[in-house]
């Protein structure tokens, strides 16, 4: 059952057992707490759907092993000109690999950059077909989002892909049930910056390295879906602030696939 179709009979439910209150078909105090449990109810389960941080519709990956000093930088919403391949000249120089969750539609319109990413030894993974909210989708759209953005950059790779992260981590049982079907993983994040603000460089950097920690898995975005219209700049050199600073801390960069196995 979708969250979405939870919350409107929560929402419907509510509203009949307060009229029934008014009307004297239920005791007011009765009819005031259930009305309240069900508001409570509706909203628990919105906020497991649109916090990261946990598996209760599903298996979702946040962080890799606690044991090894690794870190996973990862990248949303490309591949975006010029900024991702700026980013990659900064990978490359620290010698250092990333995974990037792209966009179907954004793979089909750079299929080069896609290549270049792929060419440097980095992990390509899917964000979605295209950058829509996965739960407002009906089934039938939700699984043509996934089955086109993957086909789309496995066509591309001449890869599989193995791992997804759904457009702002958001995710209920179908959503989960979906992306296993098509053999994803869904993976989401243990931290994050907050780097599509535009914040500025340091504030990127300090949040990020304050927040580090073995097998930790952090957000940053080398592109700007569904728009196509911020600027990614700060992104670019606080990548490669926080490379310096994170090695000088002994961790060692990693893909997601490397924090996994």
């Amino acid at each position: 059952m979708r969250i979405i179709y939870i919350i409107i009979t929560g929402a419907l439910l509510s509203t009949a057992l307060l009229w029934l209150g008014r009307l004297g078909k239920l005791q007011r105090r009765t009819a005031a707490l259930l009305t309240a449990a069900c508001m409570l109810l509706s909203g628990v389960l919105l906020l497991l759907a649109v916090l990261p941080g946990n598996s209760f519709y599903g298996n979702v990956l946040t962080h890799g092993n606690s044991e090894r000093k690794q870190i996973a930088l990862t990248f949303d919403d490309g591949p975006y000109p010029p900024y991702t391949q700026n980013l990659l000249q900064v990978l490359a120089a620290k010698k250092v690999r990333a995974t990037f969750f792209m966009v179907g539609e954004n793979a089909a319109r750079h299929p080069e950059v896609v290549r270049l990413v792929q060419s440097q030894g980095h992990q390509i993974a899917l964000h979605a077909g295209y950058h829509q909210d996965l739960l407002k989708l009906a089934p039938a759209q939700l699984k043509e989002n996934i089955a086109y953005g993957k086909r789309t950059l496995e066509q591309l790779t001449g890869q599989p892909v193995h791992y997804m992260r759904p457009p702002h981590g958001f995710k209920d049982w179908l959503v989960l049930q979906t992306m296993q079907e098509a053999g994803l993983q869904a993976v989401n994040w243990s931290v994050i910056p907050r780097d599509w603000t535009n914040p500025g460089v340091a504030q990127i950097v300090n949040r990020v390295c304050s927040s580090a920690e073995p097998g930790a898995i952090v957000l940053l975005h080398d592109g700007d879906s569904p728009k196509q219209a911020a600027p990614r700049e700060q992104t670019v050199a606080a990548t490669a602030q926080i490379i310096d600073r994170l090695q000088a801390e002994g961790y060692e960069f990693v893909t997601i696939e490397e924090l996994v196995h």
